[in-house]
């Protein structure tokens, strides 16, 4: 991968920061104007983030123990589209069809909780998938969430989207906690923006995520840029949203 093609990126060539709600509107305007569904931008988001792992680790990701903590949100949709492809992925190459301990996803609360349809349908397509180790979320087994986060070598945050504000509750904010005592032990990836972090100006009004990469997609989020050391390398991508949702909004 070409670092300083990326770090170009960041600030140019359609990848300019934009405020989470042009990025709002932008998505809408991507499904309803065009006809591009929202289940398509969290399917090409999803596998982002998981070429980039597999580009990381490659196969050496076999040996790694991967969880993928999922708000109810699109955010947590996008980290649950991820470790089906990272499954699928070493599934297939190393023939693991059983439940495997090593790939795990945290749901953040029942399913019948997740907040929109793109993440229902996405839920409903994992709970069939027998390769990951699924935990949903209660107050009992907490401490189960919290061991398979230290064991792991790779975290993917997809907690909290750029819906964030004010003081964070649990699970969320004793999870942030946990995560960030990885710091420097796991390889902690945040989708589109680390969690808690403000979207537009960077700021954190309780605790956020403290993060290795993050990947944002279709533009920068403003926020990445006024706070960069919250998000370790940012890492812009395109999830097939057409130039032309931007019409009338940038």
């Amino acid at each position: 991968m070409d670092d300083n093609k990326i770090e170009k990126s960041n600030f140019q060539n359609g990848f300019e920061p934009i405020t989470s709600e042009q990025m709002y509107q932008i998505e809408n305007n991507g499904e309803k104007i065009i006809g591009m569904k929202k289940l398509l931008m969290m399917e090409n988001a999803g596998s982002k983030i998981a070429e980039f792992i597999l580009e990381v680790f490659g196969d050496n990701l076999a040996n790694k123990k991967i969880i993928s903590i999922c708000g109810l949100g699109n955010n947590g949709g996008d980290a649950i589209v991820a470790i089906r492809h990272i499954s699928a992925y070493l599934s297939a190459k190393f023939s693991i069809k059983d439940n495997n301990n090593n790939i795990v996803l945290a749901l953040l609360g029942n399913s019948d909780q997740i907040k929109t349809e793109e993440s229902k349908i996405n839920w409903k397509i994992i709970e069939k998938v027998d390769s990951i180790k699924k935990i949903i979320f209660n107050t009992e087994n907490k401490i189960t969430i919290e061991m398979e986060i230290e064991k792991a070598d790779i975290i993917i945050d997809g907690l909290i989207g750029t819906g964030i504000k004010g003081k964070l509750k649990d699970p969320y904010s004793s999870l942030i906690d946990k995560i960030n005592h990885q710091k420097s032990k796991s390889f902690i990836l945040s989708v589109d923006i680390p969690s808690g972090l403000n979207p537009d100006t960077g700021e954190i009004d309780d605790k956020a995520i403290k993060a290795d990469t993050t990947i944002t997609f279709h533009r920068i989020k403003q926020g990445l840029m006024k706070n960069v050391e919250q998000c370790g390398k940012i890492l812009p991508v395109k999830i097939g949203i057409p130039i032309e949702a931007e019409l009338g909004v940038l």
